[in-house]
């Protein structure tokens, strides 16, 4: 069984509160998480998060099968699941120019067609756009059979609902979400939406290269743009000071003061985890 990378899970198991939480997972081209979420208390539960490419002579579907077969917790009856897809594959269309006959084409001139899988789209909450995107067909019906009743989003989608941190007019913001090996960027000016876009990276200078590039290109202002990091990043590392170079409001992400966190979750910066516990708050 593939050892968790982040266990962040109560001791014992409350099976009457698990059937009146939510689970959402995210599933992403390296890795599979899991958060529980009680709505009716506004209090997360536990959280679970597993690399799927770190095991020689394996698949990222073999291992997924391992976990969603094997996990004690995704054994439990939930009240609701949702499914996260994080592929970047993704793309958005005006509402006006929207049909569903464009998916396939659209996707294959910006993405090719060398990967096939499975093609979805849906409306993006708050915005006149759809989002157009690509997950892996096989992967796609592991989890329909685990999860029947499930629902499913692309975690772009879900990102931008994020009511929390709405820019205000005028106000030019980035949203960054850090991996391992990759970083999720949103650029704002005011409520308009101008980029949502991964990038790999290796070493810190190139996060700082993508970034700078990113604001030669809309005219943002270093000194006046707000940055809001979450994810695998803390003050001392050499990322998060390169970062402090270059911008002048740099912010850690937040939950709302009205969410509560199992204990659990104490012996954690909450921005490791905050796009996707926000993301429980939307669906």
């Amino acid at each position: 069984m593939l050892k968790a990378n982040f266990d962040i899970v109560p001791e014992l198991r409350d099976s009457e509160e698990l059937r009146n939480s939510q689970l959402l997972i995210e599933v992403g081209e390296k890795m599979f998480s899991f958060v529980i979420y009680n709505k009716e208390q506004k209090r997360f539960v536990g959280l679970r998060q597993y690399n799927l490419d770190y095991t020689p002579g394996k698949t990222m579907l073999e291992n997924l099968l391992e976990i969603v077969t094997n996990d004690e917790w995704l054994q439990s009856q939930f009240k609701e699941a949702f499914i996260i897809y994080n592929y970047t594959d993704s793309n958005f269309l005006p509402e006006k120019v929207f049909h569903i006959e464009l998916n396939q084409p659209v996707t294959e001139v910006l993405y090719g067609n060398a990967r096939k899988g499975l093609l979805l789209s849906e409306k993006v909450i708050g915005y006149k756009m759809y989002n157009i995107y690509r997950v892996p067909r096989e992967i796609h019906a592991l989890l329909q059979r685990k999860f029947s009743s499930g629902n499913y989003w692309h975690y772009y989608t879900l990102m931008l609902y994020d009511q929390q941190t709405q820019p205000s007019a005028g106000e030019q913001v980035i949203k960054m979400v850090m991996r391992a090996d990759q970083f999720l960027v949103a650029v704002y000016n005011g409520e308009q939406i101008q980029l949502i876009q991964s990038y790999a990276y290796q070493t810190p200078d190139d996060v700082s290269y993508y970034l700078l590039g990113i604001c030669n290109k809309f005219k943002i202002s270093q000194d006046k743009v707000t940055l809001i990091v979450s994810g695998l990043l803390d003050e001392q590392s050499r990322l998060y000071q390169e970062l402090l170079k270059y911008f002048l409001q740099v912010q850690w992400d937040r939950m709302p003061d009205t969410i509560k966190l199992g204990q659990v979750f104490s012996s954690y910066p909450i921005h490791y985890f905050s796009p996707l516990l926000k993301m429980a708050l939307c669906v």
